[in-house]
């Protein structure tokens, strides 16, 4: 007759043990942070968690697995990348902790003093310890700010102030502050000379008409001129008109009287 027989199968998955375990890691930032686990059976999958959160891959961050062993490699840490290591495989996972340093903040290559001739183009420059310094530039004690003269930039551990169109007003002690370090420089401008292209003439009305007197030099002057009347300065007023168009300058005398006649 008919024989038959049954069985039954059952696979059990392989106990999965983890052989080498995280360990913990205190580097300096900018180096290579490399965590390795090794569980007992090869090819299984696993996940890699910090500070709670799964991590994916980037262009900083690479993950890697070779038979039991899987790698964890986080390329020029910062100091905020600090925190919990966690790798999880099935139902075992372990932990480890990732200190990272900051790179101390101090001043390597100082200011140095600088001449420069008005109008020119000026950097003053130094070099900080840390990429991520954050500085102050300082012109005696008032902090400077980007403007349309003033840029201040960044390259790395490379700092700069440059000053366009440098005038005789800039001239002064620069500083940077980087934590608790300071450092500082002179800048000392030196003036451009100036020709008088047109000089002024003897100027004869009758009072009260306006006198106008005009002159031109060969370069624009950034600091206003002085007219003066018989030794004393002039001042802007209802009776004394200053203008200044381009290298060409302008006083006009208004209401003339006898106390306005002389030099």
């Amino acid at each position: 007759g008919d024989a038959s027989t049954t069985c039954t199968v059952e696979v059990y998955e392989r106990e999965l043990l983890v052989l080498q375990g995280l360990e913990d890691l205190d580097i300096q930032e900018d180096q290579n942070a490399v965590f390795v686990c090794e569980v007992s059976v090869e090819d299984i999958p696993g996940e890699w968690y910090k500070n709670g959160q799964r991590i994916q891959p980037t262009s900083t961050v690479k993950i890697r697995q070779e038979g039991k062993k899987h790698f964890l490699l986080m390329c020029n840490v910062h100091a905020e990348d600090s925190g919990e290591v966690k790798f999880v495989a099935r139902n075992v996972e372990s932990a480890a902790y990732l200190d990272v340093e900051e790179l101390p903040m101090n001043i390597v290559k100082p200011l140095q003093d600088k001449a420069a001739l008005e109008k020119s183009r000026v950097i003053l420059d130094c070099t900080v310890s840390n990429p991520r310094c954050s500085i102050r530039w300082y012109k005696g004690c008032n902090v400077i700010l980007p403007s349309e003269r003033f840029e201040i930039s960044s390259e790395g551990c490379y700092r700069k102030l440059i000053i366009q169109q440098v005038a005789l007003e800039d001239e002064g002690t620069y500083s940077v502050q980087v934590g608790e370090y300071t450092c500082s420089a002179k800048l000392t401008v030196e003036a451009q000379s100036v020709l008088m292209l047109r000089e002024l003439r003897d100027v004869d009305v009758v009072a009260p008409d306006d006198a106008c007197f005009e002159c031109e030099v060969s370069d624009l002057v950034l600091r206003s001129p002085v007219w003066s009347l018989n030794g004393e300065p002039l001042q802007s007023g209802p009776r004394v008109r200053l203008e200044k168009t381009g290298t060409v300058h302008r006083l006009t005398l208004r209401q003339t009287g006898p106390d306005m006649s002389g030099e």
